[in-house]
């Protein structure tokens, strides 16, 4: 079966989209030409993610909903997943077709999890665990992930107050550390870093690589010392493939490390940026529930913080 890349994913999901839709619509939708979308449907055709109907010379696309054979995992812009182009190889044994999203935000990866946009998603313990109270049960963690690779960056001609991103690992952290507020949520780490850069904060949680080129830029860092981050979450639809997904993820996260070069394309940053600052993590194939259970007071805070009723009550 051909190979999809990421055109036909863009491709796919515009279908599902706007389906029941035209071939002339989608190559005005992706600005190709129509003998250009006419190939890939094809091949999405022949992959069984769509199907073709001719009404009056028409083309009818629709997405076939009911297919199970392609997946969808989350990822963050983060040096923390080297095993992730592994893991993908190892679950086309289970769905034919994989496909990696990357996110600049955790707590929106984790959205995306719980509605079905994404089946799989690496993600931060404390997003995956708010993710599953608020969905129902719509979100489980089935596997392990890392720990380590995450600080707080100083600069002292900053004003008052941190940056860190909405409910994960690094609020947690400040949350852990009592870092002096008013707390500025930041939608990505280069958002984050650069508030600390430009002095619109004086403190700044963030991960790597954002980390390492914190250093370069000469801030002062603190390790967060968190023995877990991210894990993998799945999507409740998968349940009666979760023993053989979690089966293929550990099998990625106890294999050495290769293709770094692939990885730092994948998440679109310098590939001596990422070998560097791959060294700040360490794997597990299991999630740590005693960790878990340990720092579960500052995870309830960190999912509903002492100024939840300000920030939310406007009357």
């Amino acid at each position: 079966m051909e190979e999809l890349d990421e055109i036909d994913f863009e491709l796919y999901d515009i279908i599902k989209e706007y389906m029941p839709i035209t071939l002339s619509e989608l190559a005005r939708n992706l600005g190709h030409s129509k003998s250009m979308i006419y190939r890939r449907v094809k091949k999405l055709e022949n992959s069984g993610l769509i199907k073709v109907s001719y009404q009056g010379g028409v083309s009818i696309i629709t997405a076939n909903q009911k297919n199970d054979s392609i997946i969808t995992i989350g990822i963050l812009r983060a040096s923390e997943y080297p095993y992730i182009i592994k893991f993908a190889k190892k679950l086309e044994n289970i769905f034919n077709h994989v496909k990696i999203v990357v996110y600049d935000e955790a707590y929106k990866e984790a959205l995306d999890l719980s509605i079905g946009k994404l089946m799989l998603s690496v993600n931060p313990a404390v997003s995956l665990l708010a993710i599953h109270r608020i969905s129902r049960g719509q979100v489980h963690i089935i596997g392990g992930g890392s720990g380590g690779g995450s600080g707080i960056i100083n600069n002292l001609n900053g004003k008052n107050g941190h940056s860190t991103s909405i409910m994960s690992s690094m609020e947690l952290c400040a949350d852990m550390n009592k870092l002096e507020m008013p707390r500025i949520y930041g939608n990505s780490g280069q958002e984050i870093l650069n508030k600390v850069l430009k002095g619109e904060v004086r403190q700044g949680v963030i991960w790597e690589p954002f980390l390492s080129i914190a250093s370069k830029n000469n801030l002062k860092i603190t390790s967060c010392e968190l023995d877990t981050c991210c894990l993998l979450g799945a999507h409740s639809s998968l349940y009666d493939k979760y023993d053989k997904i979690s089966k293929a993820f550990s099998d990625a996260i106890s294999s050495d490390i290769s293709d770094l070069e692939g990885y730092a394309n994948i998440i679109n940053m310098p590939l001596d940026v990422v070998k560097l600052s791959v060294k700040s993590y360490n794997f597990f194939e299991e999630p740590d529930k005693n960790y878990l259970k340990s720092i579960i007071n500052n995870l309830r805070n960190t999912i509903l913080p002492s100024d939840i009723i300000e920030r939310s009550v406007i009357i």
